[in-house]
């Protein structure tokens, strides 16, 4: 399929790539079998013999030389074949749909793939992607039409299909030796074309057929010409030999190149030739001349086979149109023109599904969770399209899951998201931030069914010169590192410890202090009664250093750039503020996260929150609500260094009643409700 062998499929979540097998009108075939059923279904006709009607293959012709409105086929044979330009036909659904078989446009073929992307049935994704990938064989077919010289000579050759003319016609000969062609596609020449072009509107595929490089006078082997430029001027057709010295200039089977002084006819015609012996097709010596071409781009060494009478026309009428017609391909001529044409038409078929699945995300997926359920999907984008903008398109979450005991997955899809614009953004001199979106799911998952849950974000908008370009992304969930939700009693699921500190006298007999479980919520009160002055302190944690430094539960985490602190408390707070001296503080309530290298996070409600020194990062958030922050950026936003590697230690849920100077007129009342706390590690892919 490309250099990668299709290895771009599984980023849409095909794992077996191109032996992925889709589902469609009851027929279970590959991506490779829906391919090639399309390049077959191309050339489909209402007729048992093509000649008009609805047969699809009279649009197949390009020539290169011709405006591209009259680029089409119009050739007199013993019929007047006509039709428009490959080119335009491979994007005009509406002539398509005229057709047999009706349309498959390019621009069909994107709805396709993105209705395979966010259809939200299992058959209707396998449906409509057996249809993106037949749909492509179709357009497969147009650019390898382009190698067979007929096509792009305006050349109906009728007398390849009923075997008349000399010797045996280039298709027939081609079907006949499947062998010797598929040996061929091994090393396939790729475009070099910039698909930078849009030609009234036209999606810029149009490059892979003509790059508008060769204009008649400078015929090359360049790849970044059209493929029907390439065919057009470095090969002959069968009724387009010595076109040049045949036809008169404007005739329609008039092409400059190649022409008599590309060969070494002359060689021929002086006597300084030696005929060759070559092992034919029946395995017998096949002793014969043969022109070669020698100039004007690509040389071939069995170029044209003389007839055998040859000399003997050339002697009776002279060098002439007829004795020219004396000239043909023979099966020699065929496999040496296959040995140049076949690698480009793979490779050029190649460009075509390189193209249409260029677009490359680089996305991080972190799940965000509430009350042991995926509520939302943050999505990290990048846009890593080499040299291309993402602009004026929309992105679609698609997901599914299974339930536990269930056959059968529910899917659901995330509202729409304005795609805005997004950079090429694989320039490390010039880097671009991630398009961060936060995609809620109107259906949240289980926890118990994470390992089930399916993402795939699609994008449908311009990119660079493709208005209603489309790009798929399987979107693998992260890791949940440490989870608690306070749904397994009061030591939770990672073997908390509370402690209000009596057993070290820190609290005296000055109130109370108390760690409640209350359905799957922690309470935490820490009470001073009127009239005391000393401290009082609760504290609820989980730490490396707990029982003398051995590992704790899966304690010390690695911290990398993906990873993310999601919590929730609903409550945090305190019925008075005790007195103070200006710029102090008399109490402390926070989370509080330790990191190796004297690292922390404070979490706290205004006010409520202590100083505690360089190397920590304080910051405020709102009650009631999932907080989620990327601990690498809050790091770096406060400008402290990290250390490589980073762990995180610890996780204290802290309380504090400081001395005062004098007896309380109050009580002080702190109170805490947490429902939830986690370390998500980003996918990255």
């Amino acid at each position: 399929m490309s250099q990668d062998k299709g290895d771009y499929l599984k980023n849409i979540g095909f794992n077996l790539g191109l032996d992925e097998v889709l589902i469609w009108q009851e027929r279970n075939w590959t991506v490779t079998r829906w391919l090639q059923v399309g390049a077959d279904l191309e050339d489909k006709s209402d007729w048992s013999f093509p000649v008009l009607g609805t047969t699809r293959s009279v649009n197949h012709f390009h020539n290169p030389l011709k405006p591209w409105s009259q680029a089409g086929l119009d050739d007199w044979c013993i019929f007047h074949y006509t039709g428009g330009s490959s080119l335009l036909w491979a994007q005009d659904g509406t002539k398509q749909q005229t057709y047999i078989e009706r349309d498959w446009s390019w621009q069909k073929i994107r709805d396709y793939y993105y209705l395979a992307l966010t259809s939200t049935s299992d058959a209707e994704r396998q449906a409509n992607s057996a249809k993106t990938f037949r749909g492509l064989g179709h357009q497969i077919h147009l650019i390898q039409d382009a190698a067979q010289p007929d096509h792009v000579r305006n050349d109906a050759h009728p007398e390849d299909s009923m075997g008349l003319g000399y010797g045996i016609g280039i298709e027939k000969w081609a079907k006949r030796e499947f062998q010797f062609i598929n040996s061929l596609a091994s090393g396939p020449f790729f475009p070099q074309v910039p698909f930078n072009t849009s030609y009234a509107g036209l999606v810029p595929i149009t490059e892979l057929l003509d790059a508008d490089k060769y204009d008649g006078v400078n015929p090359s082997v360049s790849l970044a010409q059209g493929i029907s430029e390439y065919t057009n001027a470095n090969f002959f057709s069968d009724d387009t030999i010595f076109a040049a010295e045949v036809h008169d200039v404007g005739d329609r089977h008039y092409f400059p190149y190649p022409k008599k002084s590309s060969t070494d006819l002359d060689d021929y015609l002086a006597w300084n030739k030696l005929p060759e012996t070559v092992l034919g097709e029946d395995g017998l010596p096949d002793t014969a001349f043969w022109i070669k071409k020698i100039a004007d781009g690509e040389t071939i060494e069995h170029f044209l086979k003389p007839l055998y009478l040859s000399n003997n026309i050339r002697e009776t009428v002279g060098v002439g149109n007829l004795y020219y017609r004396t000239f043909y391909r023979d099966e020699k001529c065929h496999e040496d023109y296959a040995q140049k044409l076949i690698p480009r038409a793979v490779g050029y078929s190649a460009g075509l599904l390189e193209y249409f699945f260029r677009g490359k995300l680089q996305v991080t997926a972190v799940p965000v969770f509430q009350k042991n359920t995926i509520i939302y999907l943050r999505a990290k984008i990048k846009n890593l399209t080499p040299n291309e903008t993402m602009k004026d398109g929309i992105f679609t979450l698609t997901y599914s899951y299974r339930p536990t005991g269930s056959t059968e997955d529910i899917w659901a899809q995330a509202p729409l998201v304005s795609s805005g614009t997004l950079k090429y953004g694989g320039d490390n001199q010039n880097p671009v931030e991630d398009t961060v979106i936060d995609f809620p799911l109107p259906t949240p998952i289980p926890k118990e069914n994470y390992d089930s849950a399916k993402f795939t974000l699609a994008f449908w908008g311009t990119l660079g010169n493709e208005v209603g370009a489309v790009i798929g992304k399987s979107l693998p969930l992260g890791e949940v590192k440490f989870s608690e939700e306070w749904d397994n009693g009061f030591t939770g699921n990672h073997n908390w410890g509370h402690v209000d500190f009596n057993i070290f006298g820190w609290n005296p007999d000055n109130g109370t202090t108390s760690n409640t479980i209350v359905g799957d919520t922690l309470i935490k009160e820490n009470n001073r009664n009127m009239w005391s002055m000393s401290a009082r302190v609760n504290e609820s944690f989980v730490d490396y250093y707990y029982n003398n430094g051995e590992f704790r539960d899966n304690l010390p985490i690695l911290i990398t750039p993906d990873t993310y602190l999601q919590f929730k408390i609903d409550a945090m707070s305190i019925n008075q503020i005790p007195p103070a001296p200006p710029g102090y503080t008399n109490h402390w309530q926070a989370m509080i996260l330790h990191f190796n290298n004297s690292l922390t996070l404070q979490y706290f409600q205004e006010g409520q929150g202590v100083y505690m020194g360089p190397h920590t990062v304080e910051l405020t958030f709102p009650l009631g609500f999932v907080t989620m922050d990327n601990i690498y950026d809050v790091f770096k936003r406060a400008g402290i260094t990290i250390p490589e590697p980073l762990y995180l230690e610890g996780i204290s849920f802290l309380q504090q009643l400081f001395n005062l100077s004098e007896p309380s007129t109050v009580d002080h009342r702190q109170y805490m409700e947490i429902d939830s706390v986690r370390i998500v590690e980003g996918k990255k892919q």
